[in-house]
């Protein structure tokens, strides 16, 4: 059994997880904050940090693991010019070097945590490797699909046509899956895929 501990903070409005299994305390943290830190207790073992994708908001805690656990990310955000951007406006957020990504991750990978498997689906819109984590009843789900609306795609690496297929991926999973966005700008943290269907079948008509 899956614990997801949702940890927002007001700059960016940002949406961090650290998702524990229940019986070992192995974890794997989403998207670190900068202060991620404290709330790292000394007897999780974290098995990696994913990053939904590489913008620089998603990866200000990545430093903290620097050293300690693998940092993933999807294989197509090794994009160098991406890269050089997201890690420059990164650095100087923090005023440290970033802590290196392994872009490893693609479609259909698993993860397993404790005995739950964990599904990588590659959601491509926002940026080239966008990412949603997927387990039976849960969607971390980056910046592709927020509780009250999907990621911009006006931004470089965002396109339209491939945000359309990814909400089309999205809205074949099933009603009762909680959504766990990267964002909170609305006033909802967490939504049901049944609740969001309305507004996401609206963004498959305008894109």
């Amino acid at each position: 059994m899956l614990d997801v501990r949702q940890i927002p903070t007001s700059q960016f409005m940002l949406l961090g997880y650290i998702i524990k299994d229940v019986h070992s305390n192995e974890c794997i943290v989403v998207d670190p904050p900068r202060e991620i830190g404290k709330f790292i207790d000394p007897d999780f073992s974290i098995k990696a940090v994913i990053n939904t994708h590489i913008h620089p908001d998603h990866t200000l805690g990545n430093v903290f693991f620097k050293g300690k656990a693998p940092i993933l990310a999807h294989e197509t955000e090794k994009n160098l010019m991406l890269r050089v951007f997201n890690a420059g406006l990164g650095t100087v957020l923090t005023k440290k070097m970033p802590a290196p990504i392994q872009f490893t991750l693609s479609e259909g990978e698993k993860i397993c945590l404790g005995q739950t498997i964990i599904t990588v689906m590659h959601t491509p819109g926002h940026s080239p490797g966008s990412i949603c984590l997927y387990w039976p009843g849960n969607l971390i789900s980056g910046d592709t699909v927020f509780a009250e609306g999907i990621g911009r795609t006006d931004i470089p690496g965002g396109s339209n046509v491939q945000m359309k297929k990814s909400l089309e991926k999205i809205m074949d999973l099933p009603d009762d899956t909680r959504i766990w966005p990267g964002h909170f700008y609305g006033n909802k943290y967490t939504a049901l895929i049944q609740e969001c269907r309305p507004l996401l079948q609206y963004f498959l008509k305008i894109l």
